[in-house]
């Protein structure tokens, strides 16, 4: 008994010394929109930029991996939206360069919606659930470079009473590179 407490202790305090000392070198790229453009339907989908993140547990690089990925989501707390349909994707960087990871996607892409839950804590410790419908969609390696971008993509939802509603985003993003290094414990306050 009494070894096994002294080896809790010295896994503790080996962790306690170790962590501070692991370091990662940075070298992320993120996306932030910079400006919806007009023709942009109010009803549409959340888009979101996945830079393939990757970093170790305790120290190592801690980079973007392309090509990127483009996340679309709807949340539908009214319960009304049956799905979606994809009809159009472009990526069009400032040169005019259409992003060739467009080609390899399956167009038009249905996508029926999925039960949600998510859980939030109130301040007398009840845990309040909250249901709902979300539309996801991912359009894998369709970003393959670290510039700024239009995004256009066009499709429709489908209502559970059979109406349609088309949507059109239009959306300008620009790109943020940081390169750097930071210690373990700076990483986690960061988080």
């Amino acid at each position: 008994m009494i070894t096994k407490k002294y080896s809790t202790l010295s896994i503790l305090l080996a962790t306690a010394l170790l962590l501070p000392s692991c370091y990662y070198i940075i070298d992320v790229v993120t996306f932030d929109s910079a400006a919806v453009l007009p023709g942009t339907s109010k009803i549409r989908p959340e888009i979101e930029i996945d830079d393939n993140l990757s970093f170790g547990l305790f120290g190592g690089k801690m980079r973007s991996k392309k090509p990127y990925d483009i996340h679309a989501s709807y949340l539908d707390k009214a319960f009304t939206y049956a799905s979606a349909v994809f009809t159009k994707v472009t990526v069009t960087y400032a040169d005019g360069t259409v992003d060739p990871g467009i080609a390899a996607l399956k167009l038009p892409l249905r996508v029926a919606y999925k039960p949600h839950e998510y859980h939030n804590s109130m301040g007398d410790g009840v845990i309040a659930v909250h249901k709902s419908r979300m539309i996801f969609a991912e359009f894998p390696g369709t970003i393959n470079r670290d510039e700024p971008f239009t995004l256009q993509i066009e499709g429709k939802f489908t209502k559970d009473n059979g109406k349609v509603i088309p949507f059109t985003i239009k959306e300008k993003y620009k790109s943020k590179r940081e390169k750097g290094s930071a210690t373990w414990v700076e990483f986690v306050e960061a988080v």
